[in-house]
């Protein structure tokens, strides 16, 4: 069984029912929404035709609502562009709306101009112009460009190194929130996230609509890494995002920034998810290049939770095939365990849980069991034992379909939606829907913070049917 999780963005090449029910049979657990992109009707119209194809398959699917956060972008060009870049001609960047034409370009995006200072590199285009500050106004930025492109409109701009004020909530965003809680999303992922207060900030937001859903910290920014530890106390998963992260720091420093996130989330109890460019060839390629292979296979390696498929489900010409080839991937890379990162925290919030899953752990280890079965009301025993990292997978059997879909993205867990809390009904139901079979050793155990409900506190091994 696969234990690493695989999520797929939607897009045109992809949102069809008929290639929805494809791609959660290849193996997607979470279908991400992209806010960046599409209109509320259009993203309703998508959350619909999913539950539905997750209903049919029987599969517990989460949807993840991704804001898009205070992207930097340039704006339209006169004429519809591009705007040819010569290596060494001057561009002037000011804030505002109106159209780019030769020499200048604008950005909505006006606290750029107020906070870049001459000497700063900007990139455009994914890094693929790169201009250098030289001089910078109240109202303007001179640069110089230094290597230069085709620019069309609408292109990013990331500034390393410039000390940016604004929250990763925009009034778009916080709107976008709005939305999806009422839609009814699983996890919300937040955009160039740089210190513990955006979280607290989405925090607000879903206060004030009466919601609180898993928040998903976009590891984007320098700042993001230098504040890591602040950030995993209130996020509930991060995610290595490392298009943009790639280009606000050195490429060489990319590897051992996403290893030591991973690290620092496992520790933590948190899921952590690997993502852009996983697979990217396969966008127009109906095979991946080896280093593409390897890549997913080190993050696997490393013990990530879930990796994430952007452009290549979106916009892809191969979506269905791309993650078939990702479940293959991990399945092979998963031969090798993963490097052991014991968690320090406990969320079972008792003094006996973690002896307890640590327990179950060592009894399905020398028990040669086929699956642990976590009965859990809020996922916490899940968690658990997620972070701890078994070899056996891990049934969480729980009433909560929100709680269900909240686990879909932690590495092992599969999310089972049942009232059922008796032995011997929990048994009927684990063979009637196929999840173990007759005659196979099972692991059961609950947790709860009060010792005396018997009932809720214990550790059983057995063989069921």
């Amino acid at each position: 069984m696969r234990r690493t999780k695989i999520i797929a963005t939607l897009g045109p090449a992809s949102h069809a029912p008929d290639v929805l029910d494809a791609l959660i049979f290849s193996g997607v657990d979470v279908f991400r929404l992209n806010f960046s992109h599409g209109t509320h009707d259009g993203h309703a119209g998508i959350y619909a035709r999913v539950r539905a194809a997750a209903e049919k398959s029987g599969r517990t699917i989460a949807v993840m609502q991704d804001l898009s956060g205070p992207k930097i972008r340039t704006t339209t060009l006169e004429g519809g562009g591009p705007l040819i870049l010569v290596e060494g001609a001057e561009l002037r960047i000011r804030g505002g709306e109106n159209a780019g034409r030769e020499g200048t370009i604008f950005t909505p995006y006006a606290e750029l101009v107020r906070s870049a200072q001459p000497g700063d590199r900007l990139l455009l285009d994914d890094g693929r112009i790169e201009l250098r500050v030289t001089r910078a106004g109240t109202d303007e930025l001179l640069t110089t460009v230094v290597n230069g492109g085709p620019l069309g409109q609408n292109k990013g701009i990331n500034a390393p190194g410039v000390a940016l004020p604004a929250s990763a909530i925009t009034a778009k965003d916080a709107d976008d929130l709005r939305f999806g809680i009422a839609l009814g999303v699983d996890y919300v992922a937040l955009s160039f996230v740089q210190t513990a207060d955006d979280l607290r900030r989405a925090g607000q937001v879903m206060d004030e609509a009466g919601v609180r859903l898993p928040l998903i910290a976009k590891i984007e920014r320098p700042a993001a890494v230098q504040n890591l530890p602040e950030i995993l106390e209130l996020a509930q998963a991060v995610m290595v995002a490392r298009g943009d992260l790639g280009l606000e720091m050195p490429l060489e420093r990319l590897p051992r920034v996403q290893k030591e996130v991973i690290r620092r989330a496992r520790a933590a109890g948190r899921p952590v998810i690997v993502a852009t460019q996983v697979l990217e060839s396969m966008r127009v390629d109906p095979r991946p290049t080896r280093a593409e292979v390897s890549d997913a296979a080190n993050a696997v390696g490393e013990g990530t939770d879930a990796i994430m498929l952007a452009g290549e489900t979106a916009v892809g010409a191969w979506p269905v095939k791309t993650v078939q080839t990702l479940a293959t991937i991990m399945i092979e890379a998963e031969r090798s365990p993963s490097e052991p990162v014991p968690p320090v925290v406990d969320p079972t919030g008792s003094v006996h849980g973690r002896a307890l899953c640590e327990a179950a752990v060592t009894l399905a280890t020398t028990g040669r069991a086929d699956a642990i079965v976590a009965v859990t009301r809020e996922g916490k025993t899940a968690k658990l034992l997620s972070a701890l990292r078994p070899e056996t997978r891990v049934i969480a059997a729980t009433e909560s379909a929100r709680v269900a879909g909240m686990l879909a993205l932690y590495r092992g867990i599969t999310p089972v939606i049942t009232s059922i809390r008796d032995f011997s009904a929990l048994e009927r139901m684990l063979i009637d829907r196929k999840l173990v079979s007759p005659g196979a050793v099972v692991v059961f155990i609950s947790v709860n913070p009060d010792m005396t409900r018997t009932d809720a506190n214990y550790l059983n091994v057995q063989k069921i049917g």
